[in-house]
Protein backbone atom coordinates (compact mmCIF):
# COMPACT_ATOMS: atom_id res chain seq x y z
CA UNK A 1 0.00 0.00 0.00
CA UNK A 2 2.42 2.57 0.70
CA UNK A 3 4.11 1.33 -2.84
CA UNK A 4 0.78 3.26 -4.13
CA UNK A 5 1.00 6.14 -1.51
CA UNK A 6 4.93 7.01 -3.13
CA UNK A 7 3.53 6.05 -6.54
CA UNK A 8 0.76 9.33 -6.28
CA UNK A 9 3.01 11.48 -4.38
CA UNK A 10 5.58 10.79 -7.15
CA UNK A 11 3.29 11.35 -10.25
CA UNK A 12 1.24 14.14 -8.36
CA UNK A 13 4.94 15.86 -8.16
CA UNK A 14 5.87 15.01 -11.56
CA UNK A 15 2.78 16.96 -12.54
CA UNK A 16 3.93 19.55 -11.22
CA UNK A 17 7.21 19.69 -12.68
CA UNK A 18 5.05 19.36 -15.83
CA UNK A 19 3.00 23.02 -14.53
CA UNK A 20 6.39 24.64 -14.36
CA UNK A 21 7.54 24.17 -17.47
CA UNK A 22 4.51 25.08 -18.77
CA UNK A 23 4.39 28.26 -16.66
CA UNK A 24 7.84 28.44 -18.09
CA UNK A 25 6.48 28.32 -21.49
CA UNK A 26 3.67 31.05 -21.44
CA UNK A 27 6.07 33.79 -20.25
CA UNK A 28 8.19 33.09 -22.87
CA UNK A 29 5.43 33.03 -25.58
CA UNK A 30 4.06 36.57 -23.58
CA UNK A 31 7.56 38.04 -24.09
CA UNK A 32 7.91 36.16 -27.33
CA UNK A 33 4.47 38.24 -28.70
CA UNK A 34 5.48 41.51 -26.98
CA UNK A 35 8.52 41.46 -28.93
CA UNK A 36 7.06 40.72 -31.87
CA UNK A 37 4.18 43.33 -31.45
CA UNK A 38 6.26 46.41 -30.47
CA UNK A 39 9.54 45.80 -32.93
CA UNK A 40 8.43 43.72 -35.57
CA UNK A 41 4.74 44.92 -36.02
CA UNK A 42 3.42 41.50 -35.98
CA UNK A 43 2.45 38.70 -33.95
CA UNK A 44 1.91 34.49 -33.19
CA UNK A 45 -1.99 34.86 -33.75
CA UNK A 46 -2.27 32.21 -31.28
CA UNK A 47 -1.64 34.00 -27.83
CA UNK A 48 -4.86 34.02 -26.15
CA UNK A 49 -5.81 30.58 -26.54
CA UNK A 50 -2.63 28.82 -26.15
CA UNK A 51 -1.96 30.81 -22.81
CA UNK A 52 -5.84 29.87 -22.01
CA UNK A 53 -4.31 26.12 -22.22
CA UNK A 54 -1.30 26.73 -20.35
CA UNK A 55 -3.47 28.54 -17.42
CA UNK A 56 -6.09 25.51 -17.58
CA UNK A 57 -3.20 23.11 -17.61
CA UNK A 58 -0.79 24.87 -14.93
CA UNK A 59 -4.40 24.69 -12.97
CA UNK A 60 -4.67 21.09 -12.90
CA UNK A 61 -1.78 19.80 -13.01
CA UNK A 62 -0.62 21.34 -10.16
CA UNK A 63 -3.73 20.59 -7.84
CA UNK A 64 -2.89 17.22 -6.73
CA UNK A 65 0.77 18.36 -5.38
CA UNK A 66 -0.72 21.29 -3.86
CA UNK A 67 -3.18 18.90 -1.52
CA UNK A 68 -0.74 16.69 -0.69
CA UNK A 69 1.80 19.64 0.13
CA UNK A 70 -1.15 21.56 2.65
CA UNK A 71 -1.00 24.33 0.10
CA UNK A 72 -4.64 24.75 -0.58
CA UNK A 73 -6.80 27.72 0.86
CA UNK A 74 -8.81 26.14 3.59
CA UNK A 75 -11.58 28.04 5.60
CA UNK A 76 -10.88 26.35 9.20
CA UNK A 77 -13.26 28.48 11.13
CA UNK A 78 -15.49 25.37 12.07
CA UNK A 79 -12.54 22.91 11.97
CA UNK A 80 -10.68 24.89 14.45
CA UNK A 81 -12.84 24.81 17.29
CA UNK A 82 -12.78 21.14 16.80
CA UNK A 83 -10.77 18.69 19.31
CA UNK A 84 -7.86 17.13 17.14
CA UNK A 85 -8.78 13.67 16.80
CA UNK A 86 -12.89 15.00 15.69
CA UNK A 87 -10.68 17.28 13.43
CA UNK A 88 -8.72 13.73 12.10
CA UNK A 89 -11.56 12.20 11.57
CA UNK A 90 -13.96 14.52 9.91
CA UNK A 91 -11.45 15.42 7.44
CA UNK A 92 -10.72 11.64 6.61
CA UNK A 93 -14.52 11.48 5.82
CA UNK A 94 -14.53 14.82 4.15
CA UNK A 95 -11.62 13.34 1.62
CA UNK A 96 -13.72 10.43 1.16
CA UNK A 97 -17.14 12.45 -0.08
CA UNK A 98 -14.31 14.84 -2.38
CA UNK A 99 -13.05 11.28 -3.68
CA UNK A 100 -16.51 10.11 -4.91
CA UNK A 101 -17.56 13.39 -6.16
CA UNK A 102 -14.04 13.94 -7.43
CA UNK A 103 -14.71 10.85 -9.11
CA UNK A 104 -18.24 11.02 -10.87
CA UNK A 105 -17.12 14.30 -12.07
CA UNK A 106 -13.71 12.82 -13.96
CA UNK A 107 -16.65 10.07 -15.58
CA UNK A 108 -17.72 13.47 -17.65
CA UNK A 109 -14.04 15.08 -17.89
CA UNK A 110 -13.30 11.44 -19.69
CA UNK A 111 -16.54 11.79 -21.80
CA UNK A 112 -15.88 14.91 -23.11
CA UNK A 113 -11.75 13.78 -24.10
CA UNK A 114 -13.56 10.40 -25.91
CA UNK A 115 -16.11 12.33 -27.27
CA UNK A 116 -13.90 15.56 -28.82
CA UNK A 117 -11.34 12.37 -29.95
CA UNK A 118 -13.81 10.74 -32.01
CA UNK A 119 -14.98 14.42 -33.47
CA UNK A 120 -11.21 15.34 -34.03
CA UNK A 121 -12.82 18.63 -32.82
CA UNK A 122 -10.26 21.52 -33.22
CA UNK A 123 -10.06 25.12 -31.44
CA UNK A 124 -11.66 27.56 -33.71
CA UNK A 125 -8.36 29.75 -34.32
CA UNK A 126 -5.68 29.44 -36.90
CA UNK A 127 -3.74 26.83 -34.87
CA UNK A 128 -6.79 24.70 -35.08
CA UNK A 129 -5.44 22.20 -32.08
CA UNK A 130 -7.46 19.41 -31.39
CA UNK A 131 -9.56 19.59 -28.22
CA UNK A 132 -8.55 16.62 -26.87
CA UNK A 133 -5.19 17.66 -25.59
CA UNK A 134 -6.26 20.36 -23.35
CA UNK A 135 -8.97 17.30 -22.17
CA UNK A 136 -6.25 14.84 -21.62
CA UNK A 137 -4.34 17.05 -19.26
CA UNK A 138 -7.69 18.07 -17.33
CA UNK A 139 -8.43 14.52 -17.69
CA UNK A 140 -5.14 14.11 -15.84
CA UNK A 141 -5.35 16.10 -13.51
CA UNK A 142 -8.51 15.45 -12.35
CA UNK A 143 -7.40 12.21 -11.81
CA UNK A 144 -4.21 12.94 -9.72
CA UNK A 145 -6.53 15.13 -7.60
CA UNK A 146 -8.88 12.33 -6.92
CA UNK A 147 -5.94 9.63 -6.24
CA UNK A 148 -4.37 12.13 -3.58
CA UNK A 149 -7.52 12.36 -2.07
CA UNK A 150 -8.04 8.82 -2.17
CA UNK A 151 -4.33 8.75 -0.36
CA UNK A 152 -5.76 11.62 2.17
CA UNK A 153 -8.37 8.78 3.37
CA UNK A 154 -6.11 5.72 3.15
CA UNK A 155 -2.93 7.57 5.19
CA UNK A 156 -4.18 7.48 8.71
CA UNK A 157 -5.26 3.88 8.49
CA UNK A 158 -1.48 3.23 7.58
CA UNK A 159 -0.01 5.32 9.94
CA UNK A 160 -2.31 3.86 12.75
CA UNK A 161 -1.28 0.21 12.04
CA UNK A 162 2.57 0.88 11.47
CA UNK A 163 2.48 2.42 14.94
CA UNK A 164 1.11 -1.09 16.04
Amino acid sequence: MRFFLRAIDAASFLALICAGIILVYAVSHILLETVLRSVFDTSTHVLDEFIGFAVLSITFLSLSWTLRDGSMIRVNLLTDRLPAGTRHWLEVIVALCATGIGAFFCTFLWRNFTKNWKRGAVSESVAEVPLWIPDAVVFVGACLLVLQLASMVVRPFIEITQED
